[in-house]
């Protein structure tokens, strides 16, 4: 009988240390972190930009890096915001709006409220939909409404 029991008292062992580790491992795999969610260019514009508030309403486009850098913009019909590292002295980035191919130049960007911003009025360019921005002939952002 001693064996017996000596048996009996190791399945049990074994029963109660499995129960256990199956209980560990279930509360380990319920405990990930749950990713958060990247933010869109629209929220890190906003944050660059000191919380500025781009209306629901108005129409805005992304602007997504072409260079290869880790640039990014918004554009709405009224203005350009960009967050874009400082350039050496002399050079500027410009806006550009393109249709067909054919492009005119909106202007210069001003550093101001964190970031580069130009103000422009959209309905001098009708049908004017690609939104262009560069530093010379070097396509850095680019989208279209």
């Amino acid at each position: 009988m001693r064996a017996k029991n000596i048996f009996a008292a190791f399945i049990v062992v074994v029963a109660v240390v499995a129960v256990v580790l199956l209980i560990k491992n279930r509360t380990k795999v319920s405990q990930k972190p749950t990713p958060t969610p990247t933010p869109s260019i629209q929220q890190q514009i906003r944050n660059k930009f000191n919380g500025l508030m781009i209306p629901e309403d108005r129409e805005a486009i992304e602007l997504k890096d072409v260079s290869g850098g880790s640039g990014m913009g918004l554009a709405t019909r009224s203005e350009i915001l960009a967050d874009l590292p400082s350039l050496p002295n002399g050079e500027a980035y410009q806006a550009w709006l393109e249709n067909n191919g054919k492009t005119v130049l909106l202007g210069t960007f001003k550093l101001a409220k964190g970031g580069w911003i130009l103000s422009y009025n959209s309905s001098a360019y009708p049908g004017y939909d690609k939104v262009i921005v560069a530093v010379g002939t070097k396509h850095i952002l680019e989208g279209s409404f």
